[in-house]
């Protein structure tokens, strides 16, 4: 029997995809706090992808 292997998805991939999420919501929910706190997610999401790519880089955050 073979074992069945994880599918392996990279982080920028998956940030990706909840900061789409989190877009759709701001655009698509009826309800004033829904797409407040989802327009929060979606940026917060951006900030972890820019300081993910910075790490890989190799530079330094702005102080």
């Amino acid at each position: 029997m073979t074992r069945h292997r994880r599918a392996r998805i990279p982080v920028e991939t998956l940030l990706r995809a909840a900061h789409n999420a989190a877009e759709r919501l701001t655009q698509l929910s009826r309800n004033p706090e829904v797409r407040r706190e989802a327009a929060n997610v979606a940026q917060a999401v951006t900030r972890l992808l820019v300081a993910i790519r910075r790490s890989g880089q190799g530079t330094k955050p702005p102080e």
